[in-house]
């Protein structure tokens, strides 16, 4: 068992707190991913987990012990970072094999030979176990320093912005491949980006982080469909969720903002008046860009003031007044710049947030 346990755990630097009181629990043979901003504490969380930093309150447990006073060997954890510190004047198989030469470790010549091509052959690189490090490319460089961790048969894998470094197409394959390899591994995998699609596409349960606090813990559906506020609404999704003010009356049934004015249908009435609303009405909707539709009547109106095409669909901006919004259509679709429109909302899809503190008036 290898499930990780962070019990309200500080790390300060100086006058800055880098993480304030998190607690989180990842799973025995999770693909857990960190994902925030810069600045919001990921790696020194990951560190804290390695061993490699010393937080200043709260316990870090790995398989239910308390670790805090361990070393980084004796965690059994391996780490794989964006710069991949590896020996360029070595081959990759004396790099493959460098871990375990440990006085520590105690593996025969043979032992460490059938590691070496084990990791080699996972990760794709038994073609390259002849040929030195400084030789290699952006790619090969990385899948070598993954492999220098499978190598060891760690308990848990640590992974800080591994991909950063690579090319779009790279890190599209890489994705995948890390994925299965956890999969194949069945080990506890966590994996540090800043890159929503990273975590949406490779974790199963997604660990949001701003300003050194844990915001909200989900599977990448519960995350993009249910965020807590308007903070990971915001954060997660492509193209971006649009956000904008408006003060609902409920026995008019309106929502308004000037140009934003529109009808709220029975469902969305009905959920509004369970919820807790500001005593003036005044509430943040988020809609994302695909539950935006142009409509021929009956809707609000606008004009397209710009389109980006992305191939199978068009995002889209659509002017309302002062607002500027998103909406994904069909790449098909004959629209003109400035051209006169109407579009709706899909009405069961809004989100609706506290627009002073942010909050999902739903949590």
């Amino acid at each position: 068992m290898a499930q990780v346990s962070l019990r309200s755990v500080s790390k300060r630097f100086g006058a800055v707190s880098a993480i304030a009181e998190l607690s989180l629990d990842i799973r025995d043979r999770e693909f857990f991913v960190l994902l925030g901003p810069t600045g919001a504490g990921k790696s020194t969380t990951l560190r804290c987990i390695a061993g490699l930093e010393q937080p200043e309150a709260g316990d870090v447990c790995i398989a239910e012990q308390r670790v805090n006073e361990w070393s980084a060997a004796q965690r059994d954890v391996a780490l794989v970072f964006q710069q991949y510190s590896l020996y360029p004047n070595y081959t990759v198989r004396e790099n493959l094999a460098f871990p375990l030469k440990s006085r520590l470790r105690n593996f025969t010549a043979q032992q460490i030979e059938e590691r070496v091509a084990r990791a080699a052959a996972t990760v794709r690189i038994t073609h390259l176990l002849e040929r030195r490090t400084d030789r290699l490319s952006g790619g090969e460089m990385q899948r070598v320093s993954i492999g220098r961790a499978i190598v060891r048969e760690p308990r848990v894998f640590l992974m800080d912005e591994p991909l950063s470094n690579l090319d779009a197409k790279l890190r599209e394959l890489l994705r995948a491949e890390l994925k299965g390899l956890q999969q194949r591994l069945g080990t506890t995998l966590v994996f540090v980006t800043h890159d929503q699609v990273e975590a949406m596409t490779m974790g199963d349960r997604i660990g949001l982080m701003n300003k050194g606090r844990l915001i909200q813990v989900g599977t990448p559906h519960e995350i993009y469909n249910r965020p807590k506020n308007s903070f990971v609404a915001s954060f997660v999704g492509t193209p971006a969720i649009n956000l904008f003010d408006v003060r609902i009356d409920l026995a008019a049934g309106r929502a308004s903002d000037g140009a934003l004015t529109f009808d709220l249908d029975q469902a969305t009435k009905d959920t509004l008046s369970a919820l807790s609303l500001p005593a003036d009405g005044h509430v943040r909707i988020g809609v994302r860009p695909e539950h935006v539709q142009l409509v021929e009547r009956g809707g609000m109106g606008g004009s397209l003031y710009g389109a980006e095409h992305h191939g199978a669909e068009i995002v889209a901006i659509l002017q309302a007044g002062s607002h500027m919004l998103r909406a994904t259509i069909a790449a098909d679709a004959r629209v003109a710049l400035n051209q006169p429109l109407q579009f709706s909302f899909m009405q069961d899809k809004l989100h609706f947030f506290d627009p002073l503190t942010g909050e999902n008036l739903r949590h």
